[in-house]
């Protein structure tokens, strides 16, 4: 069967970036178990799948790299023929080495045989501390039998490293391969928003619209969603990671659907607001304008060579803008900004790196960083107006949040979901 060469690539990129001397180790994720004994429907560490395309649980990769060359190991989940009767085929050690390349596999059970061997003849360990507790115990004890070796003809491991460190760099920017891929999920995405739009009604429950989000991601080869589908009306728009999604939709409310789907392990992440019967009502339609152009104005000034902090900076000032104009603010508008008082009704960030997770890298700031060819992240302003007494009556209860995902390309930007309805007459037209 084979895989993309796409992941010998990303391990000849790992390898050069790994210092001499050192060896790398990666663990799967663990299985959850949701009841009793059925599980959660398993999803592969990240930094694993990306370094290997390899799905299975109970896995470890070693990357070795010494005067000799490199070297990269799979431990993996043995044959287990009654194992794979009840729960589906496994590639083994022979597939390990077959179908993903491996230069040496084993059985998971010789795990900490393995590493005995290995591990005492590096000095640095690229390791991440408090993923798997029964790994942290193996490798903490052989370096601590390390630093006791005095005498030992190798220095022994001595120095530890957070192996996401690495990963994470080379996950920012995004190759042609991993551009396919997550131009199909926000394709797929951008069906499920607008079909969803089109089936609003009045009186349907905000599950009946998660539900059609569900369909067509799965219908279209994502079988799961990147995040927790928010799917709030009325009140509900103005609570951020809102995921109850079980309110009756009434006549008036403005519904905010923040929904992705994830294809091959790549993440979409689109947000629209739209009006229930169709119709923005004048305020509605006052806040929802000033986060549109915010947005639209914020995508505009994405380009290589400009660093985030200046976009955000500016969705600030032009959001507190709109907030003044409203009258959900008083006041000096920089003065407002020093003092944070926007954050009452705009308090988060203004995006995120997006790919094989929704919130990509996080280890690394997006907003510290300055914008390169390869980049993808969102750009997600929004208004939260809540219903306090102090609040003008009229945008009481109102939240708008508008999301696209960008990819910064060589001369400027592509956005990856601008061709999904977001003006308002683009917004009511469809939904009539």
């Amino acid at each position: 069967m084979g895989i993309s060469p796409e992941f010998s690539q990303r391990r000849e990129r790992f390898f050069s970036i790994l210092d001499d001397n050192s060896i790398a180790i990666f663990t799967s994720n663990d299985v959850g178990i949701m009841s009793n004994d059925v599980d959660y429907y398993y999803r592969q560490n990240s930094d694993l799948y990306y370094l290997s395309g390899f799905i299975e649980p109970k896995t470890v990769l070693i990357f070795e790299k010494s005067e000799e060359g490199t070297k990269f190991t799979m431990i993996v989940p043995p044959r287990d023929p009654e194992f794979e009767t009840w729960n589906g085929r496994r590639s083994g050690v022979e597939g390990a080495k077959e179908n993903f390349d491996a230069n040496e596999s084993y059985s998971n059970e010789n795990l900490e045989e393995v590493l005995s061997d290995k591990l005492p003849k590096y000095g640095k360990v690229y390791y991440e501390v408090g993923r798997s507790d029964k790994l942290d115990s193996i490798i903490l004890e052989l370096i601590t039998k390390a630093y006791k070796k005095k005498r030992s003809k190798t220095l022994g491991p001595h120095i530890l490293v957070n192996s996401t460190s690495i990963v994470e760099k080379m996950r920012t920017k995004k190759t042609q391969y991993e551009l396919e891929l997550m131009r199909r999920t926000n394709e797929i995405s951008i069906e499920a928003h607008r079909e969803a739009m089109k089936s609003t009604k009045v009186g349907m429950k905000e599950y009946e619209l998660e539900a059609v989000y569900m369909y067509h991601f799965y219908k279209n080869g994502a079988r799961r969603p990147a995040y927790t589908s928010i799917v709030g009306s009325g009140v509900n728009t103005t609570i951020l990671h809102y995921i109850e999604n079980d309110d009756t939709i009434n006549d008036g409310d403005l519904i905010l659907a923040d929904c992705g789907s994830e294809y091959k392990y790549y993440a979409a992440d689109v947000t629209r607001t739209w009006p229930a019967n169709g119709k923005f009502t004048d305020p509605q339609n006052e806040v929802y304008q000033i986060v549109l152009d915010v947005q639209n104005e914020c995508i505009e000034m994405c380009k290589p060579g400009i660093k985030f902090k200046e976009i955000a900076g500016y969705s600030v000032k032009k959001l507190t803008e709109g907030m003044v104009k409203l009258g959900l603010l008083e006041g000096d508008v920089d003065k407002l900004i020093e003092d944070k008082k926007y954050r009452r009704f705009y308090m988060h960030g203004l995006g995120h790196w997006l790919g094989i997770d929704t919130h990509d890298t996080s280890r690394i700031s997006l907003m510290e960083s300055t914008l390169e060819p390869g980049h993808v992240f969102t750009i997600e302003p929004g208004i939260y107006i809540p219903e306090d007494d102090d609040i003008v009556e009229k945008y009481r209860g109102i939240g708008v949040r508008i999301e696209d995902d960008i990819l910064i390309t060589e001369n400027g930007h592509e956005n990856l979901t601008g061709s999904l309805e977001k003006t308002v007459d683009e917004l009511e037209k469809l939904l009539s």
